[in-house]
């Protein structure tokens, strides 16, 4: 069966993550509003369920950004359909559905009968223990170790580009000139640092590689076998195309060569 695209997934969850964000912000600005105003005797009450709302809110928003960033986290290390229960693969409708859950939906039925809730996400956070060579490592010494590796290896321009470390997950934010650059940047941190705890909140946006404000951006190198993938890759003189297509190695000549009549 062909592997489905997980990007629309993906979005939804960023989308969602960012929708909390935004909620939460409102709220805590409304908050701030009301706290500077003169509040009467009779508002009391209402100030005292606004507090009580608040601090419900503040926690369900708290499980809902882990729930998301759990599931970034496995779409990132490439277990995201994988359910928790029965270790079988999420239906992409159900997960289309409900993009961060953890429960096929078997399981999922079978926890409701039972009321037996979940581990919560932060729980599972991270979703892998760190390698050994990063684990005595502090959050502020991994960012700089994951920035100097990304840098040595020069495929991926860090320019818009944001990392950072906390209790051993690492946080991607920012911008990355296409999803290729981003596909290179997420092999390099789980295959070649090993680290599967990677919560992926990258976009994608040519456009912004593109503002007169910006240096030029770096070209890559070409393919080591580029110069000579074919015989018109390179302005050859005729004896040296003899000799590429006789498969002997050429030898130039010692004086110049005499011009045809």
């Amino acid at each position: 069966m062909m592997e489905q695209d997980l990007r629309p997934l993906r979005s939804i969850l960023l989308k969602r993550r960012r929708e909390v964000f935004d909620r939460l912000h409102q709220f805590e600005a409304d908050w701030q509003a009301l706290g500077e105003r003169d509040i009467e005797m009779e508002e009391e009450a209402q100030k005292a369920d606004i507090v009580t709302l608040y601090d419900r809110l503040d926690e369900r928003t708290k499980e809902e950004i882990e729930a998301i960033d759990l599931a970034l986290c496995r779409m990132a290390a490439g277990s995201y359909r994988i359910c928790e229960e029965c270790e079988a693969l999420i239906s992409y409708g159900r997960l289309e559905a409900i993009p961060e859950t953890r429960l096929c939906l078997g399981c999922a039925r079978r926890h409701d009968k039972k009321s037996k809730g979940l581990r919560r996400p932060r729980e599972l956070m991270p979703c892998a223990a760190l390698p050994e060579e990063y684990r005595n490592m502090s959050d502020e010494e991994l960012t700089t170790l994951i920035v100097e590796h990304l840098r040595n290896d020069g495929r991926v321009d860090l320019d818009e580009l944001t990392i950072s470390s906390r209790r051993g997950m690492v946080y991607l934010e920012g911008l990355l000139p296409d999803e290729g650059e981003h596909q290179i940047l997420l092999q390099i941190l789980t295959d070649v640092m090993g680290l599967t705890s990677v919560v992926d909140l990258l976009g994608t946006d040519e456009v912004a590689w593109e503002r007169e404000d910006r240096t030029p951006r770096r070209g890559r190198p070409a393919p080591p076998d580029a110069e000579v993938s074919g015989i018109g890759s390179r302005d050859y003189t005729e004896d040296v195309l003899e000799s590429i297509e006789e498969g002997i190695p050429y030898s130039p000549p010692e004086g110049p060569i005499p011009e045809k009549e």
